[in-house]
């Protein structure tokens, strides 16, 4: 199987298709045509794809043969398309693309990660706590595989609450982050609340408070925006939460010596400034 880097061929496709245009379309009118040349493009046959369409280039091979040709591309340096990654979501099945993960190549793995999320895997669910609790992935795969499983939060809520008091401080805040989204438990609101009048992480904790959306949070909220300690971006994401819940806050806070704070101001007096010179 050769490689063929389909994208190059679409660069090409598009700079003909410019050339052709040049006096007939504006560069915002080519611009806009790109997602419709895409579709035609899959369809227009090519001698470096031995006079198949990209859409029918990778027709004839197995889910794992198509997985050994996105390797081979890889480790070639050689663009993958979506033609390429269609073919695979569509071929592959879940446990060849679930194996992928035990994979050393990263970028590979963020590949079968994407993938296995367009297929709404729930297979993938045990794999991708290993991963993102494994401790051993970078902060790009633990992300991706965070960002996934805040969708099965529910599905995934009873062993990450048995597992909690044995993860690591940063480990700790992917659950946080996940068990934000399942269903109202009090366990979970324990755990939220513990985290946030930590002190720690003020912000990400406030957001997660928010996002889980149990209104028994506001006394919380309230007690902590109090504290003279906090800064202005604390203060204005605690004064968000609050109004989510129903609650106000209208005390006057001095944050003149915030560095925060400071920047905000310079940047409203420069478009201030900007607006003024504008109209004049």
């Amino acid at each position: 199987m050769k490689i063929v880097d389909i994208d190059s061929l679409f660069d090409e496709y598009i700079k003909e298709f410019t050339y052709k245009s040049i006096g007939v379309l504006k560069p915002e009118e080519i611009e806009d045509k790109i997602g419709e040349l895409y579709i035609k493009f899959g369809d227009e046959k090519f001698k470096e794809l031995d006079n198949k369409t990209p859409n029918t280039f990778y027709a004839e091979f197995s889910g794992e043969e198509l997985i050994n040709i996105l390797k081979e591309h890889l480790e070639n340096g050689v663009s993958v398309s979506d033609f390429l990654c269609e073919e695979i979501i569509k071929k592959a099945p879940e446990e060849e693309l679930i194996k992928v993960l035990d994979s050393d190549n990263e970028e590979l793995k963020a590949y079968a990660i994407n993938m296995l999320n367009d297929l709404n895997s729930k297979k993938a669910l045990s794999k991708y706590l290993e991963l993102l609790f494994g401790g051993t992935e970078s902060e790009t795969v633990k992300e991706l595989v965070a960002e996934y499983l805040v969708n099965y939060a529910d599905d995934i809520k009873e062993k990450l609450l048995s597992m909690y008091e044995d993860l690591e401080k940063e480990e700790k805040l992917f659950a946080l982050e996940i068990l934000s989204k399942a269903s109202k438990d009090d366990r979970v609101f324990s755990l939220l609340i513990s985290e946030f009048l930590s002190g720690q992480n003020l912000l990400l904790l406030t957001a997660y408070l928010e996002r889980y959306g149990d209104e028994k949070a506001l006394p919380y909220l309230l007690n902590k925006i109090e504290d003279e300690s906090i800064n202005y971006q604390e203060f204005s994401e605690l004064k968000m939460a609050i109004e989510l819940f129903g609650g106000e806050y209208e005390k006057e806070r001095d944050f003149s010596k915030d560095k925060i704070w400071a920047k905000i101001k310079e940047q409203a007096e420069i478009d201030s400034k900007s607006k003024k010179d504008l109209q004049n």
